[in-house]
């Protein structure tokens, strides 16, 4: 997989002009970007696509954000994937701190300023190259022969 590669991003907000809005912010970064409307479509999402952040609305119907992220968590596979929660409400310490233990590394706050949410989702998507960088040149190494000399019997 070449470097310069879009990278996926998922955005998961039940309000179509907050996706909107998402879009606009990260359409600079040249990503691609993923909308869904529900934790159960994010979910059915990460079962086929590897991502590099998942934007994640608190307040949602069925499935809210707190929940959804749990449910990412259970899995192996998802349980480093960068997950930023977005909300509207006023939360307190301890919703901050619920959503840091379901695996949260930030919290955006509405109305977003779109160069914040461009700066901390950038980031996390650097991360994720250099981190697929890195696993690429270690797959690298191991498989190249080695070059260890042979006694010359002198």
């Amino acid at each position: 997989m070449n470097l310069v590669d879009k990278v996926n991003v998922l955005l998961v907000d039940d309000q179509p002009q907050k996706l909107l809005a998402y879009e606009a912010a990260l359409a600079s970064l040249g990503e691609n970007l993923i909308k869904v409307d529900s934790g159960t479509k994010a979910l059915q999402i990460l079962l086929r696509e590897e991502v590099a952040a998942i934007l994640l609305d608190v307040n949602m119907p069925v499935l809210d954000g707190f929940e959804t992220a749990a449910m990412i968590r259970q899995h192996p596979r998802f349980e480093s994937v960068p997950i930023i929660f977005v909300t509207g409400v006023n939360t307190t310490d301890m919703d901050r701190l619920k959503g840091y233990e379901l695996g949260a590394v930030d919290y955006v706050y509405v109305p977003v300023i779109p160069e914040i949410l461009r700066a901390k989702v950038g980031v996390f998507v650097e991360l994720f190259r250099k981190t697929r960088e890195l696993v690429a040149l270690n797959r690298e190494m191991r498989s190249a022969p080695h070059n260890a000399k042979t006694p010359t019997g002198t």
